[in-house]
């Protein structure tokens, strides 16, 4: 057994999370791929469809009810237990990689959230996301030690912390200094490495200030900072964006 079994599943799975619809094809095709690659998921996938049958297994998921004004409101309820959980959604992903299931009509009918791109989130966290947990607590057995969910609680409970409130005209100054920032450094010729970092550090310290979390903001803005002071001219408007920080923080 290897430790690719674990890496190639857990990313496609997160491409197919995290994609867009109209790549939903490819990363269904990839996932599928890695199912079949993974000798620890085959074999739990064979000897699961031995017991079931999907069919059945659809038809117990298949939850309806009426709503006041008559229309009749459609979800699906996924297996409890984790193989059969396993093996239902790669059926179902295996009717939509075939095209025997249209996914447009599959979402409308289940996961309908008003628009195509909210019922397929939709469709990810409450079938996608618990796929993604099944599968790789079956393969948790070859990286006992990548599974620690013990280091996973303690690592969750250290970052999680309340909102805080910035002040809007705060956070519109703490961006202008941003802006100029990236103005100073758009100035030198930056090989397409230096760019990158650059953007990404700048992207999550911003996205790090609107999520309002106390303890993102300080690592976001220690990398962002470590970027930003590589380029002369910087080191005064980080300085500004210090002391800002320091009254919010």
């Amino acid at each position: 057994m290897s430790t690719t079994e674990i890496s190639d599943f857990t990313d496609s799975v997160n491409k197919l999370i995290e994609g867009k619809l109209i790549l939903i094809d490819k990363h269904i095709a990839q996932v599928l791929k890695c199912v079949a690659a993974s000798p620890t998921l085959c074999r739990v996938l064979s000897e699961t469809v031995k017991t079931m049958s999907y069919a059945t297994e659809f038809s117990r998921a298949r939850v309806t009810w009426t709503r006041s004004d008559g229309t009749v409101e459609c979800s699906l309820k996924l297996p409890a237990d984790r193989n059969r959980l396993f093996a239902f959604v790669v059926c179902l992903l295996t009717e939509v990689d075939t095209g025997k299931r249209n996914i447009l009509d599959f979402l409308k009918e289940y996961y309908n959230a008003g628009n195509n791109d909210s019922s397929y989130q939709r469709f990810a966290e409450e079938v996608l996301k618990p796929f993604k947990q099944a599968g790789e607590a079956l393969l948790s057995n070859i990286d006992p030690e990548g599974f620690n969910f013990e280091y996973t609680e303690q690592a969750e409970r250290y970052f999680r912390a309340e909102k805080i409130y910035v002040d809007s005209n705060v956070l519109r100054q703490i961006l202008d200094e941003v802006e100029a920032i990236r103005q100073t450094v758009l100035k030198f010729s930056l090989s397409q490495n230096a760019m990158l970092e650059y953007n990404t550090a700048s992207e999550y310290f911003v996205n790090a200030l609107y999520l309002k979390n106390p303890k993102i903001i300080s690592v976001s803005f220690l990398a962002y900072k470590y970027v930003a002071l590589k380029y002369p001219d910087t080191a005064s408007h980080v300085q500004n964006l210090t002391a800002m920080l320091a009254k919010v923080l």
